[in-house]
């Protein structure tokens, strides 16, 4: 690792799918915007994945996007283009779900997975934009509050990086309210739920796992709704209310810091790009969602398990080169190494000694009782800690549990709302932890680095979102 700082994403997930992205983010993402993805490297171990880059490329990479899309012609450009690709995306989901991929004939088959790994790569290059806008964005906005009293930072950081728009997670329920207001009021019908789970029946899919959410799920959903909120009319009214007052905040705050024209684009910006992370999932768990169907039946045609072709890359599909102990192998572990193009990539030992020459062994660590992050939202809670990578294990926590994790994404929304409290290694201001905290009102903490490693599911955790640290409690 030399001395270099690394930042670091760890998950459940697959080869596949991560695959295609990077495919975006290499060559397609430096003809759309002049550069591509900074030096990234990338380790399978069995389930999960490791993902680095240098913190000072990543960074140095997001001002080179700000400095483009700081001027609000791009930023229209860029919402135009997305919405776009939104708008062909459902016409491909539409189209999909009208085939039976068991009765094609191997060529429409393979075209089937051509588009679908076309409109994927194409929808990934502006996504590539969201995580070195963040990162910056970050620290840019904690420089234009570098005046302000440390009292005030903290509250004030939060509010200027909030979102006006309202993420899927919050339509869903929404959404759900809307029916429960029905079932109160008698006018509930079955067809309701099977409306919703039509709508949102990839909720919990990610890039290891997808499942389709029935309507038996929804009614568990809809109970639960009633219980929390015996009032769902008056709660649908509270968080229009609360988007409302969030975009009122952050009017009135940018006035009082009497931000100049490009200060006051960058927080447009920002904002556009927390909505547009979440607007990039949803899109991207429906495409997971297809994806698994139609490598299943690839498989199948292959003698090759639905598991197995995760592990395949893009390449391998089209050409119809896919070998099953390779696949077998890049199970066990693999590691991809970009860096300006250039790809270097293999499995088992050569992985390992690639591992060992990018980074050195970090030591002994000692004990580590206190930890410091950027606070997301504030509070302060004290409860068991529940460590995961596994969005499997993740949906198992129980209320007042403190999830602790790498980074969230949008299928942990479902553990999210019962979670106490969430901490995380990684994330900034754009991170889908930091954006659902604000949302349900939950102490948030990101970028401790070390949580997953220092914590382990039942410590006794006190997370202290006014300070900004977590720390573990004797017994």
């Amino acid at each position: 690792m030399k001395s270099e700082i690394w930042f670091e994403w760890e998950r459940q997930a697959t080869v596949h799918p991560i695959r295609m992205c990077m495919n975006a983010w290499m060559e397609p993402m430096e003809k759309a915007y002049g550069r591509p993805w900074p030096r990234t490297v990338i380790i399978y171990n069995g389930e999960i994945v490791s993902w680095y880059n240098l913190w000072a490329d990543l960074l140095d990479y997001g001002q080179y996007l700000i400095n483009i899309f700081v001027e609000e012609s791009e930023q229209k450009k860029l919402l135009n283009n997305v919405e776009a690709q939104a708008t062909e995306l459902r016409k491909m989901f539409s189209k999909f779900d009208s085939i039976d991929l068991h009765k094609v004939t191997d060529n429409e088959l393979l075209s089937t997975y051509e588009e679908l790994n076309k409109k994927y790569v194409g929808w990934f290059v502006p996504g590539g934009l969201v995580e070195p806008i963040g990162h910056r964005g970050e620290r840019l906005v904690r420089e234009l509050l570098s005046s302000l009293p440390e009292s005030e930072k903290n509250e004030l950081f939060s509010l200027i990086t909030t979102t006006t728009h309202e993420s899927f997670s919050k339509r869903e329920l929404h959404d759900l309210l809307e029916i429960a207001i029905a079932k109160k009021h008698g006018n509930f019908t079955p067809s309701l739920l099977t409306k919703h789970a039509k709508k949102y029946f990839w909720l919990h899919n990610n890039y290891f796992s997808t499942e389709v959410l029935d309507e038996k799920f929804f009614e568990k959903e809809l109970e639960n709704a009633l219980s929390t909120y015996p009032d769902p009319a008056g709660q649908i009214e509270k968080m229009d209310a609360e988007l409302r007052s969030v975009a009122g905040k952050k009017a009135e705050l940018v006035k009082k810091l009497q931000l100049n024209q490009k200060n006051q684009n960058l927080i447009k910006l920002l904002d556009l790009f927390a909505w547009y992370q979440d607007y990039r999932k949803e899109y991207t768990m429906q495409m997971l969602h297809y994806l698994d169907l139609i490598l299943a039946e690839i498989g199948k045609r292959n003698g090759l398990s639905l598991n197995d072709m995760k592990y395949s890359f893009p390449s391998e599909v089209l050409a119809g080169r896919l070998d099953g102990r390779i696949l077998k192998e890049r199970k066990k572990r693999y590691l991809f190494h970009f860096d300006q193009s250039n790809v270097i990539d293999g499995v088992g030992d050569w992985s390992k000694e690639e591992e060992e020459r990018i980074f050195k062994s970090t030591g002994h660590r000692d004990e580590v009782l206190e930890l410091t992050g950027m606070v997301a939202n504030k509070g302060f809670v004290r409860g068991r800690a529940r460590v995961t990578m596994s969005i499997s294990e993740a949906k198992h926590i129980q209320p007042g549990e403190i999830l602790i994790t790498s980074m969230t994404t949008p299928d942990f929304v479902t553990a999210i709302k019962r979670a106490a409290a969430i901490v995380t290694n990684e994330g900034g201001i754009l991170c889908h932890a930091a954006v659902v905290s604000r949302e349900f009102g939950i102490p948030c903490m990101v970028g401790t680095k070390l949580a997953t490693k220092v914590f382990k599911t039942g410590d006794l955790l006190e997370v202290d979102c006014e300070l900004g640290v977590v720390r573990k409690i004797s017994e």
